[in-house]
């Protein structure tokens, strides 16, 4: 029977695989622009309890190498004969911790004493002869539903064989308030306790900045905080050409020039682009230009699936026009001019701006001026208000220009209802106090999660939003996060 389709050829054995990893959590062939972080780190497990760094919060957008951060971490204390246990923050995970993980980390133990042996009966000759001795084995460190007993019982074991604990959790979620709650106070009896262990966590800067400001734990407040960001351009070039190199293939400096240029030094970009490169080149020994502009491109598709989509169909709606309103500059975009096309008060935009920067989303390179944070942001919201022209439905940005330009209009118009938002101050008569005030609980209320507008509301004023996420992937899958 015939497919309806073609099966691509097995590759040959002299087929040379890619060295890239542009996926989940995989550690890259060069780990560039990261080594004193790992240093750092081996220096906190090598100074015993309470050193500085033994608790560690890793934070940074999408795509920056968050979890792979975590792994490699692990394998240092693999190096110094530690156990090691990970989890995902998700729902139920201390009870996992609890019940599955430490307990595993015990029974790895040969002499962990977690088991005993004890008579339970038997018989003997009169003469001292024969017989037989009955025996029953107990487990001496039973499962507990409760984690602290769990983790001390761990950490009294491995301290007496001279090792300890590392535990780590991704995917840090201020939903999951309470059981970190759980864990941190756990590892603050650790602490006091002088136990072998180290934490580290990962999550997106809002989650971790939300954390440490929170009343969670003081052990969280003292962590030591990882901000991962961009590599160098010198650290891009390195985690292309190495690897290419060492895998039987070479790069020329045009080519090599146009990859770095290309990946925006973003981590993520990095290993798509070599990737995508090494594959576009197929049993060629060379990697050329035309090979990474076709890779390139081709790397951006995937970031607007990966990254893109999922970043900024989260934010609450009015962040999201703020960043289709960043969108219409090329470069860094004036926050004043940001906050006209919303239509409000550059103040009240502020909310927006400052919230955005916490999330990781944008930046503020200088005063007065924010820029995206993730390579091809613009070039996204570009793509999708061409899909909402071309499909006469709502995108990113305004449904039209000509939509854009009269709510602009609007805006600047003396006494004229903003009907984006309610009315800006100087439309409602509100004084310079009044102003001020609308900005405070603009805030506040923008703090607990809500976009509620924060003037008088305006009669018949349309509510809907200029911006409609596109619809998510259903997986989220090859990113480092």
């Amino acid at each position: 029977m015939s497919l309806p389709f073609e099966i691509p050829p097995v590759p040959d054995e002299s087929a040379k695989q890619s060295p890239f990893t542009p996926t989940f959590g995989a550690i890259p062939p060069l780990l560039a622009d990261r080594q004193n972080l790992i240093n750092d780190f081996a220096y906190a497990l090598d100074s015993g309890p309470g050193a500085r760094g033994r608790a560690t919060l890793v934070t940074g957008t999408r795509g920056v190498g968050k979890s792979v951060m975590l792994r490699v971490f692990r394998e240092v204390a693999d190096s110094r004969q530690w156990l090691t246990v990970s989890a995902q923050a998700t729902p139920g995970f201390v009870d996992r911790l609890t019940t599955a993980r430490l307990p595993e980390a015990l029974s790895k133990m040969d002499t962990a004493n977690t088991r005993q042996t004890r008579v339970k009966g038997g018989s003997f000759s009169a003469l001292g002869f024969g017989g037989s001795v009955n025996t029953e084995t107990e487990n001496t460190a039973p499962v507990t539903p409760d984690f602290q007993h769990q983790l001390m019982r761990t950490l009294e074991v491995l301290d007496e064989h001279g090792t300890g604990l590392l535990l780590t959790l991704d995917e840090v979620h201020r939903s999951q308030l309470g059981e970190l709650q759980e864990v941190t106070d756990a590892l603050s009896t650790a602490v006091a306790d002088g136990a072998p262990f180290a934490f580290a966590a990962a999550g997106l800067p809002e989650t971790i900045n939300g954390l440490v400001n929170e009343e969670v734990s003081t052990f969280l407040r003292r962590a030591e905080r990882v901000n991962l960001g961009n590599l160098s351009p010198d650290g891009s070039a390195a985690g292309l050409r190495a690897p290419i190199e060492a895998a039987g293939k070479h790069i020329g400096d045009e080519a090599l020039s146009a990859a770095v240029e290309s990946s925006s030094n973003y981590p993520y970009l990095v290993q798509l682009i070599g990737d995508n490169s090494w594959r576009a080149a197929g049993p060629a020994e060379e990697i050329t230009l035309d090979h990474v502009r076709e890779a390139a491109e081709s790397a951006k598709e995937t970031m607007f699936r990966q990254i893109h989509e999922p970043t900024l169909a989260n934010l609450p709606e009015r962040e999201r026009q703020y960043v289709a309103a960043m969108g219409a500059s090329d470069g860094p975009a004036r926050t004043a001019s940001v906050a006209d096309q919303m239509g409000v008060p550059t103040s009240h935009a502020g909310v927006f701006r400052d919230s955005l920067i916490n999330r990781g989303v944008i930046t503020s390179p200088r005063r007065g001026q924010v820029e995206f944070s993730i390579p091809y942001t613009a070039d996204f919201l570009r793509s999708e208000q061409s899909k909402a022209e071309a499909t006469s439905t709502r995108g990113l940005w305004y449904s039209t220009q000509s939509e854009r330009a009269s709510s602009t209009a609007e805006t600047a118009a003396p006494g004229r209802e903003n009907t984006r938002g309610g009315r800006s101050p100087m439309a409602t008569g509100l004084n310079d106090a009044q102003a001020a005030e609308s900005i405070a609980q603009a805030r506040k209320n923008h703090a607990a999660g809500t976009d509620r507008p924060t003037g008088p509301p305006t009669s018949g004023a349309s509510s809907q939003s200029a911006y409609r996420p596109p619809q998510q992937r259903s997986t989220d899958q090859g990113i480092e996060r």
